[in-house]
């Protein structure tokens, strides 16, 4: 069996219709730059801030966490009816992104609610303390989608998405730093290659607490979140670097998960040289984290959650590659027009485009495409 094959344990898995509502919704977010332009009247900006946030994110999670929640607790799959109820609460909020836009967040955070209230139900009947810290994050962000946009002078200009960006990038952080560096374990020891050692629980907490500080002061426009980039900056360097992500060169689908989580010290970064003065703009740090790190890390770990259900963890199904480039292509793409460099944003949004399309195409019969 490869990964594009069928598979009974894909049937009715959560992940097969949230998956491809989120590649089509990532697309969505991306029309008004790829080449037939965008309806006048429409403000493109906000088009894709709520697209992408509030509706591919949340889709992403609902998929990848409602699939692994009876692994993580040992309990049942969620029911047909439940499932079914979520993708209708997911659906009703694109439509009234579509047509009743003041509508569109508090939508998305009600259906961000509904998963997060599953997931809480869940871990505490399994008494898996551990990922509490997920059902958290998951209402931070079901919060920032609420809320309606601050006045400037009560709350920093784009609250509401360093809000949400600040609770996907610490989600990204918690799922991502499980499946990264235990699939790198699992591949080498396919291959008769010792991990080696891995970071103590206390260094763990103090990357954790770090990176929660210094998206805190970012968010908030705070003082002293240069200084708090930088530690954090260096503690999610020195994480990444212990997962030995050049052992995953060979295996494209593992490397796009460890090029993903280095976008996130690369925006800390990019912070870190904002606050000492003029050179990088806000927006560089913004799609750092939004182009880099969320969205490479959405595709990779979509991918790698279809192909651990088909029971292929390590298969590369034709089209694979050409997903992971066009990838790792969308994100410096996006980048290099804010350090004024002579790219066209269409480039960047067709490279993503790609990307999601491909995913579509390369695992389309686990996903039911098929």
């Amino acid at each position: 069996m490869t990964a594009t094959g069928g598979c009974a344990a894909c049937t009715n898995q959560p992940f097969r219709i949230f998956f491809v509502l989120a590649a089509l919704e990532a697309v969505a977010g991306v029309l008004p730059w790829l080449p037939w332009g965008w309806p006048d009247g429409t403000t493109a900006a906000a088009w894709h801030r709520e697209a992408l946030l509030f509706g591919m994110v949340p889709a992403v999670m609902a998929g990848f966490l409602l699939t692994a929640l009876p692994r993580w607790t040992r309990s049942a799959p969620v029911s047909r009816r439940l499932l079914r109820g979520l993708v209708g609460v997911w659906l009703a909020g694109r439509a009234t992104h579509l047509w009743f836009p003041t509508l569109a967040g508090p939508m998305a955070g009600g259906f961000l609610a509904c998963v997060a209230v599953v997931l809480a139900l869940r871990v505490a009947g399994a008494g898996a303390r551990r990922e509490f810290k997920v059902v958290l994050l998951l209402v931070l962000l079901a919060g920032a989608a609420a809320m309606p946009d601050c006045d400037p002078d009560i709350l920093p200009a784009g609250f509401r998405s360093h809000l949400a960006l600040t609770a996907i990038i610490g989600l990204i952080a918690v799922i991502g730093g499980r499946i990264a560096p235990a699939l790198t374990a699992s591949y080498l020891a396919r291959r008769g290659v010792e991990y080696g050692w891995r970071p103590l629980r206390s260094f763990e907490v103090l990357a954790a607490l770090s990176l929660a500080i210094a998206l805190g002061l970012w968010c908030f426009d705070a003082p002293g979140q240069g200084p708090a980039s930088l530690v954090a900056g260096l503690l999610q360097t020195i994480r990444l670097i212990a997962w030995r992500p050049w052992h995953a060169i060979s295996h494209p689908g593992l490397l796009t998960l460890h090029l993903a989580y280095g976008w996130i010290p690369l925006g800390l970064g990019l912070n870190v040289i904002r606050s000492a003065g003029p050179g990088v703009s806000a927006n560089a740090i913004l799609h750092a984290w939004a182009a880099g790190a969320i969205g490479m890390m959405c595709l990779s770990a979509m991918a790698s959650m279809v192909r651990r259900q088909a029971r292929q963890a390590f298969s590369s199904p034709r089209g694979s590659l050409a997903m992971m480039v066009a990838a790792a292509a969308a994100a410096p793409l996006r980048l290099l027009p804010e350090f004024d460099a002579v790219v066209p944003l269409r480039l960047a949004a067709v490279c993503w485009s790609a990307a999601f399309l491909l995913f579509l195409a390369a695992y389309r019969r686990p996903l039911g495409l098929s």
